[in-house]
């Protein structure tokens, strides 16, 4: 059974005091004893001895039993006893102050005892119907260019020149490097004599060799135009005009790799290009929000170097693969870089947050009423004037509410105020009613 902490500790409590009040009845019983001996002893006078006559010899007197009464056990109470001999001031003021702790040690046990027996107030909140409420879902992520695309060339060359730099803008088909056609020209015009070779000595052995050296031309001649045919189709390359290698998209020039004179080696990355019409911000989402989105949906995204700014997008991607260290998946939210203002813009390698509204039904409660909504929820149910301890599942809130699709029903009734002085299965006393 679960309890409220308040209640924790009473019983001690109670026996503490009562202990205490024994403690100050043996000790002002121990100290009006010593006190009464004391006093008794010093007004009882000294009687000088008589002498006896001679041949008389002293009768020794016949002891008397000692008589116990209440006194003998409460010497403190002999002080109502007529004919005490110790009421001096002090003893007095000893007496009144063990019967001042005895007094409210008692008060207070009696106080806790009441406490504990009395029923705790209690304000109720009745729950209405299912209602459409919007849940937000969110999550943070890192953002990027609608495409970014590396300018590469399957020959090694030489550059002769670079005719952009970092942070230009090009259009599509723009050039971009010049470079030295010689060795592409050479190389190609090479591998067509080398195939015009093959094919000549395929043919004279054809007529006289054996099979042996037939298949042998035949597996030259094939080698050789095979690369003569590569080379012309690296010559026409869509991203060749000539001896220019030109953009393929709109976008800015992000990176140069290569200067003016150099040789570079065959598919290593030139220049990057990357597309600016769009940005896309890669969030991350748990799990248990996938059924929440759907493509199309519309987002609010938030810079986190601009907390101030907001910017509206669409779900354009859903990739539905967890990720097994955070158990999320990820949501692509695109924004047209025309909607963002140029002095604050969400640029790529920023990171943001996403926030994106979903509707659902839910039971609404005021968030008083709720404990631990971040955890494992509960609320106290109120029935026949008994709190239960009831256990909910929380699905989304807002300023003042919490929404709650699991573990309570229409018209039920749950504490509001006085959730501090409850634990399970306590009677409480109704005040009010919401």
């Amino acid at each position: 059974m679960l309890k409220n902490p308040y209640m924790r500790g009473k019983r001690k409590k109670i026996l503490l005091c009562l202990l205490l009040c024994l403690i100050a009845l043996v000790i002002g019983n121990r100290i009006f004893s010593v006190r009464t001996t004391g006093s008794l002893n010093n007004k009882i006078p000294q009687r000088e001895p008589v002498p006896l006559p001679p041949n008389v010899y002293p009768v020794e007197p016949q002891r008397q039993r000692k008589q116990t009464t209440l006194w003998t056990f409460f010497p403190m109470l002999s002080f109502f006893r007529k004919g005490s001999h110790w009421k001096r001031p002090q003893i007095l003021i000893s007496l009144l102050l063990s019967l001042l702790t005895v007094f409210g040690a008692s008060a207070y046990a009696f106080q806790q005892l009441v406490l504990k027996n009395a029923l705790p107030n209690v304000e109720l909140y009745r729950v209405g119907n299912m209602q459409n409420v919007s849940l937000a879902v969110g999550g943070g992520g890192i953002a990027s260019p609608l495409q970014s695309v590396n300018i590469l060339y399957p020959l090694s060359e030489r550059v002769v020149s670079v005719m952009v730099k970092e942070g230009d803008h090009v259009a599509p088909n723009q050039p971009l490097i010049r470079l030295d056609a010689s060795l592409l020209n050479a190389a190609i015009s090479q591998a067509a004599n080398d195939m015009a070779a093959a094919q000549n000595y395929l043919n004279a052995v054809s007529v006289s060799g054996n099979a042996v050296t037939i298949a042998q031309a035949q597996q030259e001649y094939e080698t050789t135009r095979n690369k003569y045919h590569a080379l012309i189709t690296q010559s026409s390359s869509p991203l060749l005009r000539g001896d220019k290698l030109v953009s393929p998209i709109g976008g800015v020039i992000t990176r140069v790799n290569v200067n003016p004179g150099e040789m570079f080696q065959a598919n290593n990355s030139l220049l990057t290009v990357i597309d600016t019409s769009m940005v896309v911000v890669h969030a991350k989402l748990t799990l248990s929000n996938l059924n929440m989105v759907h493509l199309g949906q519309v987002a609010l995204v938030t810079p986190s170097a601009l907390p101030n700014q907001q910017f509206n997008g669409t779900i354009s991607n859903i990739i539905p693969v967890a990720d097994p260290q955070t158990d999320t998946f990820e949501v692509w939210v695109s924004i047209p870089s025309k909607n963002m203002p140029k002095d604050s813009a969400l640029l790529p390698g920023m990171s943001a947050f996403v926030r994106i509204q979903s509707p659902a039904t839910a039971l609404v409660v005021p968030r008083l009423a709720v404990l631990n909504p971040d955890g494992d929820a509960t609320v106290y149910v109120v029935q026949n004037h008994v709190a239960h301890l009831q256990h909910v599942q929380v699905i989304g809130r807002s300023v003042e509410s919490i929404f709650i699709n699991g573990g309570l029903s229409p018209t039920t009734q749950i504490v509001l105020v006085g959730l501090d002085q409850l634990h399970d299965d306590q009677k409480v006393h109704v005040t009010d009613t919401e």
